[in-house]
């Protein structure tokens, strides 16, 4: 596969990922916010964990489905960028394509702990406080290293134009500052730092599509 051809496939994996996040922010709405999965990756009591799912079900089945395609998407995304730019700084080409992939095994393994929580809820078992801890460390962890790839990521793409401007700096500030607040809740702004995450995600996807397309024409201008 060519540059061109990577940097095409990522950013049809941006729209996608794209597409996907806004389809499953409409199921959150649609269904009052039962289906979303902010509460299930923070702590909270065993019963008010376990009463939140027993809520949830099926609504949250859909998110987690969408949910899932989402994180292959954002795999595609990233990895097809970082191989199309690797030859800017490869340290930080591997970087980012090993640290997205950890990424998504982290955000498949705390969708389907969801979906066992989710089960286990249903059968009318109390979901124990060791499982949320677990609950609570794998997303955590996904949130870190999602940050800690997009930094390296950022280092990655062309020194022109405002667009990569934008993502350059929104990948090495907001994103890691949003998602270690809302992993912490430091200063109380856990539930500003997700809104913060979300704003972060669809504004870089965009972006990124926008970037990739453009610079796969780049590429096949003739010298």
């Amino acid at each position: 596969m060519t540059d061109a051809s990577s940097l095409r496939a990522a950013g049809v994996f941006s729209m996608l990922a794209l597409t996907l996040m806004l389809l499953g922010t409409a199921v959150i709405i649609a269904s009052s916010g039962t289906a979303a999965q902010d509460p299930l990756e923070t702590f909270s009591a065993p019963e008010a964990f376990t009463a939140f799912l027993q809520a949830a079900d099926p609504e949250l089945r859909t998110a987690l489905f969408l949910d899932g395609l989402f994180a292959l998407s954002y795999a595609g995304a990233v990895g097809f960028a970082v191989i199309g730019f690797r030859d800017r700084c490869p340290p930080a080409a591997w970087a980012g394509g090993i640290g997205i992939l950890a990424t998504t095994v982290l955000d498949v393994s705390e969708n389907l702990l969801m979906l066992g929580s989710l089960g286990l809820a249903g059968s009318g078992q109390e979901i124990s406080g060791e499982r949320i801890t677990v609950h609570v460390f794998v997303s955590g962890m996904k949130l870190h290293l999602a940050a800690f790839s997009l930094i390296a990521f950022s280092f990655t793409l062309p020194e022109r134009g405002l667009v990569t401007w934008l993502m350059r700096w929104g990948g090495r500030t907001i994103m890691p500052i949003a998602a270690i607040l809302f992993v912490t809740d430091a200063f109380g702004m856990s539930a500003n730092a997700s809104l913060g995450v979300f704003v972060a995600m669809i504004g870089g996807f965009a972006l990124q599509a926008i970037l990739m397309f453009r610079e796969a024409r780049h590429l096949q201008r003739p010298v």
